[in-house]
């Protein structure tokens, strides 16, 4: 069992958490637990695992330093990759970094007033653009699915037009030779 430590300086900060083996045939344990000691997330013999902590933006959880322990069941040396993000939010669910209300000095604070506008403004034209991504994906998924349906409708009628002209044809030479001695 190998365990990494992290510090955590915000109650907001939201974690996203990966970890896989490099070869996919050694299962592992992932544990994270709170500066406490408590188990916040612990998911067991697989050989990828992925999660968020807190599950929900927005909830709170302690500060201090959090521990992911990995381990598995093999006996040889496991390869692991290991990648850890974390957004220090505020109150307001806005990423911050834990440093920033360190630093007095008014033109950096009008400077990070400025880029905190920008990154809003990026951020918020992210945003548009994901969602009119979702809607087009939903729209072609639609359109997908009503030419699969006229494509299966096509196909049952030339099937049923072929077999149609099968029958007659079969049915007149049926007529001609039964009226031919």
């Amino acid at each position: 069992k190998e365990c990494l430590f992290f510090t955590i300086h915000q109650p907001h900060s939201q974690m996203d958490i990966s970890v896989s083996t490099l070869n996919t045939e050694y299962p592992l344990s992932v544990e994270l637990l709170q500066p406490t000691g408590i188990s916040a997330r612990k998911s067991e013999n697989s050989g990828k695992h992925y999660f968020k902590f807190p599950e929900k933006d927005g909830l709170v959880h302690e500060i201090g330093d959090f521990q992911l322990c990995v381990s598995t069941i093999s006996r040889q040396t496991v390869q692991v990759s290991l990648i850890i993000v974390i957004y220090e939010k505020n109150a307001k669910n806005i990423d911050v970094a834990s440093n920033l209300n360190r630093i007095d000095s008014s033109a950096t604070t009008s400077t990070f007033s400025n880029f905190e506008k920008i990154t809003l403004s990026i951020d918020e034209k992210l945003q548009i653009m994901k969602t009119e991504q979702a809607k087009r994906a939903f729209v072609e998924k639609i359109d997908r699915s009503h030419i699969e349906n006229a494509f299966e409708m096509i196909n049952f009628w030339h099937i049923l037009r072929v077999f149609a002209v099968l029958f007659i044809a079969g049915f007149q030479v049926h007529a001609i030779r039964s009226l031919l001695p």
